[in-house]
């Protein structure tokens, strides 16, 4: 087993059961082992979900226990199956229903743990909700041939599903958002994308390439996907954003990228920009073309989430990024608080409790087009090289 930094994860081989009824993973030594004390099984607790060091989050992850014991071990469950592939068992609790944090805690570690199986690998689920396990069903059957096991529904009948090997956790995390830990493994985000694309059979690899003014034999028209937000961080002005843009020469669609996984693929990969309040939804880009541009608006203070979560990954996935902070005029905050109140003048003096209500819950934007204008124009510029 490997303990710490954000992920830990136990690669167990042999003789190797799986209790859902105790959510323990039993390791049976050969009978010709040198395992010591015979009557006392070795053990080790383990939380299969990334995020070590976020108490909240991992206060919501089953718990399991490895046990290395001897054949003769009382109370070791019988086999009421033989898998030959070996299994995985993760979970999908804690922040998992949140877009953002399904990629970047679990999706992309699963990615890197389970993807060098080539799909010859049973996925054990716990903590698993129906409605997340059929939304990223295409990410399921691209890393595996079987269906996935909800290890927490199988019947506690006294019997364990049985496998050569098992691995419990995800490995390749790190502490950075969005990304992959290159010291553990040989895969990057751009390999992660380009299975992303495979999975959801995007067709397009490259975002357009725009012509110089004296090389046009014919009109190429980019395209601009605007994120919507329907409940908070929303445009107040989207009109008014999409006449700029459409003058500018976009083709322009404005969508809220919502539960439907393949739907919000297929919308982002065929985006050449793709801009948004910072949120979410902005975790599309890792559908995005190569070479395709992301503008993140970044409401007001929220600056360090902007950076961390979206700008900073970026930079490892085949994509141009531009940022665009509001001022302080185009925040709906202006209109709750007064100028000189704490909520402008110190923003970091808050606990996240108390952050989050304000910056996060209950501010909208109202884009001033004509200062936002230039961004749309540097994007142009980025897809004519």
């Amino acid at each position: 087993c490997r303990f710490g930094g954000r992920s830990d994860y136990c690669d167990i081989e042999g003789d190797v059961r799986v209790d859902p009824g105790s959510a323990t993973v039993y390791q049976v030594l050969h009978p010709s082992s040198d395992f010591i004390a015979k009557s006392t099984a070795a053990m080790t607790m383990i939380k299969p979900y990334p995020r070590n060091g976020d108490e909240t989050a991992m206060g919501l992850v089953r718990e399991w226990t490895v046990k290395t014991v001897p054949p003769d071990h009382e109370g070791l469950p019988h086999c009421n199956s033989q898998h030959s592939s070996p299994a995985l068992v993760f979970s999908l609790g804690a922040y998992f229903g949140n877009y953002f944090h399904a990629f970047t805690d679990v999706l992309v570690s699963l990615f890197v743990t389970a993807r060098p199986f080539d799909r010859r690998l049973h996925l054990l689920v716990t903590n698993g909700h129906h409605l997340q396990v059929a939304k990223f069903a295409t990410m399921w059957q691209a890393l595996s041939r079987y269906e996935v096991i909800d290890i927490d529904k199988v019947q506690p009948d006294g019997k364990a599903l049985c496998f050569s090997r098992v691995i419990l956790g995800l490995k390749g995390r790190d502490g950075k958002e969005l990304s992959i830990n290159t010291s553990e493994t040989q895969y990057t985000m751009k390999d992660f994308k380009h299975f992303l694309r495979s999975a959801y059979s995007l067709n397009k690899t490259t975002a357009i390439k725009l012509q110089t003014e004296d090389d046009k034999t014919t009109t190429l028209v980019p395209r601009l996907l605007i994120i919507s937000r329907e409940r908070t961080r929303t445009f107040t002005n989207t009109e008014e954003i999409m006449t700029m843009a459409r003058d500018l020469g976009y083709q322009v669609t404005v969508t809220e990228l919502d539960s439907n996984v393949s739907r919000s693929a297929r919308l982002a990969n065929r985006a050449d920009v793709m801009m948004g309040i910072h949120g979410a939804g902005l975790t599309n880009m890792v559908f995005l073309p190569e070479d395709a541009v992301v503008i993140q608006v970044v409401p007001f203070a929220v600056d360090w989430f902007a950076t961390n979560y979206f700008g900073e990954p970026s930079k490892g996935m085949e994509v141009r990024y531009l940022e665009y902070k509001i001022e302080r005029e185009e925040s709906s905050l202006v209109k709750q608080y007064p100028p000189d109140d704490v909520v402008f003048t110190d923003p970091s003096s808050f606990r996240w409790e108390e952050f989050s209500p304000i910056y996060m819950l209950n501010q909208n934007v109202t884009l001033n087009v004509t200062r936002f204008r230039p961004v749309l124009l540097e994007a142009l510029e980025l897809l004519h090289q």
